[in-house]
């Protein structure tokens, strides 16, 4: 076997582990979705944002309402909306977040019999416990919602809603125009008139 092949599959095996690793690492987001009866939403072909978003309406900062309104406009363009100053649709976006606690409780594993090293190798003594117990731990959380609101603005009222819920991680908040990218492409993953590529 030659020493380049080995090499290739060596930086193959570890690029796999690497990517095993961040898909672990990787935030779970649950997406749920509800649309208007009879509301069919191939059929609008024009959108724009409302003047405020719900987000900045709560304080807070005006660049994330951006970040919200360019991945949000990726989307709707992959799909064939255009934006317009007389929209069909109007887009909002709100967000909900959610101080939480989980209270974990752990029993500690029981040990049968005593162990025994030798020259013969390892052999179990007599039946013995040792250890047992519990032990707790209190994690504190923020669960966040983000809603994105699809309104008609002929008829003001929603016609479709996106919603996805996650527990806001240390991480997430430093990156957050790559959090706020996925989160939209996520929540989008189950919008009804799919992307055209």
């Amino acid at each position: 076997m030659s020493k380049r092949y080995t090499s290739n599959v060596m930086a193959l095996t570890s690029a796999a582990i690497c990517a095993l690793l961040l898909l672990a690492c990787a935030p779970s987001v649950k997406v749920r979705t509800d649309a208007a009866p009879s509301v069919n939403m191939g059929n609008y072909r024009t959108y724009s944002f409302f003047s405020k978003l719900g987000i900045e309406d709560e304080g807070y900062s005006s660049l994330l309402g951006e970040h919200f309104r360019d991945a949000i406009s990726t989307q709707m363009n992959l799909r064939g909306y255009q934006v317009s100053a007389t929209p069909e649709l109007q887009v909002n976006v709100s967000i909900s977040t959610d101080d939480k606690i989980r209270v974990n409780t752990h029993q500690d594993p029981y040990l049968y019999g005593g162990y025994y090293g030798g020259f013969r190798g390892p052999v179990w003594g007599s039946p013995m416990y040792y250890g047992g117990g519990s032990h707790t731990t209190v994690t504190q959380y923020t669960e966040a919602k983000v809603y994105i609101d699809f309104v008609d603005a002929r008829q003001h009222k929603m016609v479709w809603q996106g919603v996805a819920s996650f527990t806001l991680t240390e991480k997430m908040q430093k990156q957050v125009r790559e959090t706020i990218i996925s989160t939209v492409a996520e929540v989008f993953s189950n919008y009804p008139v799919p992307a055209s590529q």
